[in-house]
């Protein structure tokens, strides 16, 4: 540990000459809602080094040839137009800087009375977006503290996402299942992007996204736009950026977790493009030194591979755009190597678990008129999860005791219709389209019988269709409002949903505005839930299932303080409805109270539940070399099967929090220092106990049904940190940097994995990673 901090404190030591340091940075400004190039836009880029101004020309393209590298703001003003302002970039001698400029009309320009406001920079990309999200960079993603790289990792820093474990990506908004969360990638739904992907979820040990891919993305976290649907908590919303067209570029990454290259550069110059990443990935290495990050026992390694082509010339109508995704995954744990130590059943258990997913598209966008766009994309996605459990006898002889596999595809197609009809109002309204293939099996050792059992065994296709409509309007220059309405179908059950959504916000002054926000939320099962197998005479009990549903209710207040501070409060409240639940009364199986996998005895829609709190936040937006956000939430999580009760659900931990931030120094010779840090807490989750008069020989554990997580685990506490060096040279720039997880060597119990032992009748728990460090070098040229 003492050796990986002297590196990079002796690497600040090192004094190089060098002459100032200039970039190129290029850009186009659009008009948000119809995609118009804006002309004669005022542009300037400011840092340390002073301040330059560029006019757009007819394409709406500007350049600045000679920007000091370091940190820079790019801002843009246009008559008609709010201001723009993007958060500090990084210029790199190696690397041109591209900027996407998208100017929003104000509504005030048409009043009387003319309102000036502050402008959020974190406000999402998403301009239907009016509350519970923000808008992140690749580049901010990195700056978090032990972040892996990870935007999933990253989101534990944001108001209403608690954190739970060390190894895993699950995002839990504001008490609600993971399984809850949609993920997004140029405009359509996809599978789980994570390596180690959760059966049933949306999580797993880290996402399948390079940030050398990312391009302004949002996180979405309750009450979203129409044009999202099945999804009950939250989205990620990605979206890939698109290669340098004037000059090839490439970066290479190397750590103790892998190594990660891409590059990019023209097709046809100042026309097209190209982008392409690869990583590959082992955990080998921190194993070898002590460092487990996930287990003793257990060995990881994953791959994945990602482009985006952008096809098109400065004055063509139509655009387009072809990008895939891939990834593969492998995780085993073996058993206690020597035999004499096998106490417990878990030290003869092994298990192989492996995932891939992959997705191909293609995406066109085609100018109408001055006003008005229409955007399609056709995609194929496929997910591929095997999980198989082995127990060994004494002479190291396996038995296979569990064997799942799921496949689930898909042909996607999306089109959307914009029109901008003035400053006033603007509409969108497109249709998703999806043409879903699955083939689902499990199959378990039944020890009462000593057979096989098939548990699931489901396959064939399906399809799921969800046309939307929604519109912004302005009708003075401070309310905004915002409605719409999705509809969900679903063919394999002939189960529909229609979903109304409504937010209005109000500018109380130019700094501060309140918003009020209404959806209805709705979300088909985990396929593998629809086909577990009772018998022969009724093989699928859960196929008519309806789909699940929430009522979300939003009210927030926000206020953009001086010196680039800010304060925003949300209050909150979710009912959910036609949860699946077990149809008995003494039972209270609900599930949304499953991390992972599929339901395995047969359910009806009758439960319900409620998520109800309040989400405060205090940040500093990136600026003079800081950026800072502290959140803290207080929430009750609970839900009801048919009797009636309330009980608390899996992820009523009650309380939780977080303090992210970064601090930058500039040095002489072109050097950046920075450090990170960050304090995640949660009030501990709880947990159902075994059942008192549970025989220590059962080989399934026997649970306390009538006090459904009524135990709680500690809470959780973790700190971690981040040293990294930056250096600009003349022809290179290269970062150095150690991300440290868990500073203080606090051990959490993992209250979301645990085993159940039958040969003592106690669950086995887990403790979570000590410290990690994680060094890491990047290349830019």
């Amino acid at each position: 540990m003492k050796q990986f901090i002297l590196l990079v404190f002796l690497t600040m030591s090192i004094t190089l000459s060098s002459q100032p340091l200039t970039q190129q940075v290029y850009g186009k400004v659009l008009d948000k809602n119809s995609h118009q190039p804006l002309v004669g836009a005022t542009i300037s880029v400011a840092g340390n080094s002073g301040r330059l101004v560029s006019i757009s020309d007819s394409n709406g393209n500007f350049v600045f040839n000679n920007v000091p590298v370091g940190r820079n703001t790019v801002s843009c003003s246009y008559v008609g137009y709010q201001n723009f302002q993007s958060d500090p970039i990084i210029v790199s001698s190696a690397k041109q800087g591209a900027v996407t400029i998208e100017m929003e009309a104000d509504r005030s320009m048409t009043q009387d009375v003319i309102v000036t406001s502050k402008t959020n920079p974190k406000q999402p990309v998403n301009k239907y977006a009016l509350v519970s999200g923000r808008s992140f960079s690749a580049e901010e993603t990195q700056r978090y503290a032990a972040s892996a790289n990870d935007p999933s990792r990253m989101a534990l820093g944001f108001p209403g996402v608690q954190a739970t474990r060390d190894t895993r990506s699950d995002i839990i908004i504001r008490g609600n299942n993971p399984v809850g969360m949609q993920w997004r990638l140029e405009g359509i739904d996809i599978p789980n992007p994570n390596h180690f992907a959760r059966r049933g979820s949306s999580g797993g040990g880290i996402t399948i996204f390079s940030l050398s891919m990312l391009g302004n993305s949002d996180f979405l976290t309750g009450a979203m736009p129409a044009e999202y649907g099945d999804v009950l908590s939250g989205a990620f919303d990605m979206h890939f950026r698109h290669g340098n067209n004037q000059k090839t570029e490439y970066t290479l990454k190397a750590g103790m977790i892998g190594l990660d290259f891409s590059t990019e550069g023209p097709i046809a110059k100042n026309k097209s493009s190209y982008l392409v990443n690869y990583r590959y990935s082992t955990l080998g290495l921190l194993n070898s030194i002590g460092l487990n990050l996930v287990g003793e026992r257990e060995s990881n390694t994953f791959q994945d591979l990602s482009f985006n082509i952008a096809l098109g010339n400065q004055n063509s109508k139509s655009k387009w755009n072809i990008w895939g995704i891939g990834g593969y995954s492998k995780e085993t744990q073996r058993e206690v190597e020597d035999i004499a130590n096998w106490k417990q059943y878990d030290d003869y258990a092994t298990y192989e678990f492996v995932t891939k997913m992959g997705a191909i598209g293609v995406g066109n966008t085609v100018t109408l008129n001055e006003n008005s766009f229409i955007k399609s994309g056709l995609v194929l996605t496929g997910q591929n999860i095997d999980f198989a459990d082995d127990t060994l006898n004494r002479m190291k002889v396996s038995t296979q005791v569990n064997d799942e596999s799921y496949y689930n595809g898909r042909v996607s197609f999306t089109t959307s219709y914009n029109k901008k009809f003035s400053a006033l109002a603007n509409m969108k309204a497109g249709v998703y389209v999806n043409s879903i293939q699955f083939n689902l099996k499990q199959r378990k050792y039944d020890y009462l019988y000593g057979t096989f059992r098939n548990l699931r065994d489901g396959s064939g296709s399906t399809w799921l269709i969800q046309p939307y409509w929604q519109m912004s309007l302005k009708p003075t220059s401070r309310l905004t409002i915002n409605t719409g309405i999705h509809v969900m179908y679903l063919a394999l059950n002939k189960q529909a949903a229609i979903d109304p959504r409504l937010s209005a916000q109000y500018r109380i002054a130019k700094n501060q505005t309140l918003t009020l926000a209404y959806g209805l939320h709705s979300k088909i099962l985990p396929l593998g839930s629809y086909f577990y197998k009772l018998n022969s005479a009724l093989p699928f009990p859960n196929k008519n299932l309806k789909m699940m549903r929430s009522h979300h209710y939003i009210a927030a207040y926000d206020n953009l303080l001086k010196k680039g501070w800010r304060f925003h409060a949300e209050a909150y409240y979710q009912r959910l409805f036609q949860i699946p639940v077990v149809n008995e009364v003494n039972t209270t199986y609900w599930l949304l109270n499953d991390l992972e996998g599929y339901a395995s005895e047969p359910l009806v829609s009758r439960g319900k539940g409620s998520n109800v709190g309040v989400d405060i936040s205090v940040e500093k937006f990136f600026n003079k070399g800081l950026f800072l956000i502290t959140s803290f939430s207080v929430f009750n999580s609970t839900y009801q099967p048919l009797n009636g009760n309330t009980y608390n659900t899996r992820f009523n931990s009650n309380t939780t929090g977080s303090i992210t931030g970064a601090k930058e120094w500039s040095m002489k010779k072109n050097k950046v220092f920075q450090l990170g840090w960050k304090l995640l807490y949660n009030g501990g989750l709880p947990l159902t106990p075994l059942h008192p008069s549970a025989l220590g020989n059962n080989r399934e554990p026997v649970l306390d049904d009538t006090r459904p997580f009524s135990e709680k685990v500690p809470a959780y506490f973790r700190t971690d940190t981040r040293l990294s060096l930056r250096k600009d040279k003349a022809k290179n720039a290269w970062q150095l940097a150690l991300d440290i997880q868990n500073l203080f060597f606090n051990k959490n119990i993992d209250g979301l994995c645990r085993r159940y032992d039958p040969s003592v009748n106690q669950w086995i728990y887990r403790k979570q990673s000590g410290l990690v460090p994680v060094l890491s070098y990047q290349l830019d040229f």
